[in-house]
């Protein structure tokens, strides 16, 4: 399968300069204008297996999305977790009070995330210092 990491490519300067000129002239951007040039000059049997290639992709992804959810793999946003938000409320009124890496393996979401959703609970005075 094709690597989806896309790698930058050189052209001539004077190919660039009418592909900036053509992308002008068709309204569209340079990435779009580039790759419908390629994807029409390329052949037959290339352009069949780059299109089942992004079919079985797109399949690859539904599926992974699918299982997340139905495997409890997906985990909403930490500000829309009114248990992870209540928990943080909990965690920072202890005395001694836990570090905020600490509260955020406690709450099982990652420490910057965390970190910056207290930020924000202390800036709305929800949290004291």
């Amino acid at each position: 399968m094709p690597s989806t990491r896309y790698t930058r490519i050189e052209i001539t300067q004077e190919a660039y300069m009418g592909l900036e000129a053509e992308a002008v002239l068709q309204g569209k951007t340079l990435k779009k204008l580039a790759s419908d040039l390629i994807l029409k000059g390329i052949s037959a049997k290339a352009l069949k297996f780059v299109q089942l290639s992004s079919q079985s992709l797109r399949e690859d992804e539904a599926g992974l999305l699918r299982e997340a959810h139905e495997t409890g793999g997906y985990r909403s946003r930490i500000s829309d977790d009114a248990d992870a938000i209540q928990r943080i409320k909990d965690l920072w009124s202890q005395n001694p009070r836990p570090s905020r890496r600490e509260i955020a393996r406690i709450i099982d979401y990652p420490a910057s995330t965390t970190k910056y959703q207290i930020k924000n609970m202390l800036e709305r005075g929800e949290l004291k210092e």
